[in-house]
């Protein structure tokens, strides 16, 4: 362990000295000074190691139990004072509190498919009319020939020739593996509604004996500093889903009005509504769906009014977002966006579809233990200068 020795009476400089070279003399200040930086880099790899370790191999054998203590923790005062006021055990009210939001999910679920489905009905209706696919398809192949400058002739035979190829390629090969992996298909909805019971069940269980959970876990040496790294993730996680939150919020308000005032739109408000949740990804964005749009209404149906609102509402969205994410985002967790950013694309990379929530997690983890680390090493470095 370094240890700081002063030697004012010699008027020496502050030496620090090491158990190892005691007894061989005193260590030089800029090699010590290098052999800590180096110790608490290691240190910071070792942490980011560790948590894309647990990340890619512990959570998600725990995800269903870590989901239930942190619903049972946000819940908790809210429990405390059912049970005081009104006599009701935390198990029940947690349990109330699932039926109320299970209710909730499922009926936006049924509202989204109901819609979803007259879309698809409606869609289906209009292409099933006699000579509307063709006709609809023939247009696509007109605009193409438009914009590349060839003839309709030929780029309504090339297309007509593909399209013949991809429905045989579907019927010998995309189709009997579709069929074929239906039983993968099985066991990942098996697996799912298991880990959707298994954690219900582990909410009611914690809520029950949170009390005794928390007593435990203050007995423990590490309580403390996982408390603390704990609470910096949640107020870090929290102030990240708030903000995006507030964006999101905003940029559906901001589709559905522009879908609903260029009249583009058989549905404004599920179409704004999926528009901006889209928006939250940082792969896909408004311009998914905008961008396409914009150029079916141009170049197909030459609604150039509907295409020109549209248009100004794509940029609203890009501005509302540029406007406020390094402001509600960066300022409350010190995160550029673009790490934020860089995160997701890593965590897709090293966990798959669940890094798009795992990424940025594992940011915010080694944020928040690597500031533990430097806090602890401040405070280890003071008390040897009090010796």
């Amino acid at each position: 362990m370094i240890v700081w020795q002063y030697y004012s009476q010699k008027g020496c400089q502050q030496t620090v000295v090491s158990k190892d070279c005691c007894r061989k003399g005193t260590m030089p200040m800029e090699q010590l000074w290098k052999s800590r930086k180096t110790q608490i880099l290691l240190k910071k790899i070792g942490i980011a190691a560790g948590v894309y370790l647990g990340m890619k191999y512990l959570v998600p054998l725990l995800v269903p139990f870590f989901l239930a203590a942190l619903l049972v923790y946000w819940c908790w005062p809210g429990l405390r004072w059912a049970q005081r006021h009104f006599h009701l055990k935390p198990s029940f009210g947690m349990a109330i509190i699932l039926i109320l939001l299970s209710v909730i999910l499922a009926s936006g679920g049924a509202w989204l498919g109901r819609n979803a489905a007259a879309f698809m009905q409606q869609a289906l209706r209009e292409l099933s009319s006699p000579g509307e696919a063709e006709r609809i398809l023939y247009e696509c192949c007109d605009g193409i020939s438009e914009i590349m400058n060839l003839e309709a002739e030929d780029v309504r035979i090339f297309v007509t020739d593909q399209l013949n190829v991809f429905r045989d390629h579907a019927s010998q090969n995309i189709l009997p593996g579709a069929f074929g992996s239906s039983w993968e298909i099985l066991k990942k909805a098996g697996s799912w509604a298991a880990g959707i019971l298994v954690t219900g069940v582990a909410i009611l269980l914690t809520a029950s004996d949170f009390e005794k959970i928390r007593l435990a876990g203050r007995k423990q040496p590490f309580y403390r500093q996982a408390v603390s790294v704990l609470r910096g993730i949640l107020r870090s996680a929290g102030g990240y889903l708030r903000a995006q939150c507030i964006i999101m919020g905003l940029v559906i308000l901001e589709c559905t009005a522009g879908i609903w005032i260029s009249g583009a739109g058989a549905n404004p408000v599920l179409e704004g509504i999926g528009t901006g949740l889209l928006d939250a990804l940082p792969v896909f964005g408004t311009g998914t769906v905008f961008v396409p749009w914009i150029l079916i209404l141009v170049f197909f149906q030459k609604n150039y009014t509907a295409a020109v609102i549209l248009a100004v509402t794509y940029g609203v969205c890009v501005f509302t977002r540029e406007l406020l994410e390094p402001k509600l985002i960066g300022g409350r967790l010190g995160i550029l966006p673009v790490v934020i950013l860089a995160s997701v694309y890593a965590g897709v990379k090293l966990y798959g579809f669940g890094g798009i929530l795992l990424g940025p997690l594992s940011v915010l983890l080694i944020q928040e233990l690597w500031r533990q680390a430097d806090r602890a090493d401040a405070e280890e470095l003071e008390k040897t200068r009090e010796l």
